[in-house]
């Protein structure tokens, strides 16, 4: 089986993305020397459900591998995602303590209590005093990013950059087909969705996401290669968030 195996230098979390923005720049790929790692074993199936809880909740949304400031100055950090066939839960982290969360239920992050209204692949709501939903960034830059026909169309390690954030395709792999989606934030915030497939959800910009195509390109030659084709993936815009 023939496999494409496409990373950007990362060493966890959204930090690691801004080195890959730095070296791609504001418009195109860049030309910093990418080697390619070794074979990865196929990830575990998501058995679902995507999202569990109250998807009419209004509070903070809190993204894969990023951190979310709570009221205070405390960050949390939404660490890990599990789903049995019939219940999901999420591990939340604030500093170093750690704890898994469901649906419904109470947590307390730095000494205060809120409630967990919803937990998804691509998110946790959670609902309590002076926590807000998010909003699209950037004041006039409200309508960003630019789709066509309602397709955000991505290339590898070429950021969409707009309203405060930036947007990039990470990973592409084959064996299952699936992508790695990274945003940043310019206040440090953004998300991490990793091993995406066709029909995934992800959040950015305040807007709900579908990966609707992952094409892999043509990446197991040298880039120095005239064969070489980078991937590409397309996001179809759902709603907002």
């Amino acid at each position: 089986m023939t496999r494409a195996r496409l990373r950007a230098a990362r060493t966890g979390g959204v930090a690691a993305c801004l080195l890959v923005l730095a070296a791609c720049g504001a418009g195109g790929r860049g030309t910093a020397h990418r080697t390619r790692p070794p074979f990865t074993a196929t990830p575990v199936v998501d058995k679902g459900p995507e999202c569990e809880g109250d998807k009419a909740a209004v509070g903070l949304h809190v993204l894969p591998h990023a951190a979310a400031r709570l009221p205070g100055g405390a960050k949390v950090t939404y660490a890990a995602a599990r789903a049995d066939g019939t219940h999901r839960t999420a591990d939340l982290t604030v500093g170093s303590v750690r704890q898994t969360v469901r649906a419904a239920r109470k947590v307390t992050l730095a000494g205060h209590g809120y409630t967990v209204a919803e937990v998804c692949a691509y998110r946790v709501v959670l609902t309590g005093p002076g926590l807000r939903a998010p909003g699209r960034p950037g004041g006039t830059m409200a309508d960003w990013p630019t789709t066509y026909d309602g397709v955000l169309p991505l290339r590898w390690h070429v950021p969409v950059n707009g309203g405060g954030l930036s947007v990039v395709v990470t990973d592409v792999d084959t064996g299952p087909l699936r992508c790695t989606v990274t945003t940043v934030q310019a206040d440090g915030g953004g998300g991490w969705y990793r091993d995406l497939t066709v029909g995934s959800t992800l959040e950015f910009a305040g807007r709900l996401w579908r990966v609707k195509l992952i094409d892999p390109g043509r990446m197991d030659v040298s880039e120095a290669s005239r064969d070489f084709a980078p991937g590409r993936v397309q996001l179809e815009e759902r709603g907002d968030a």
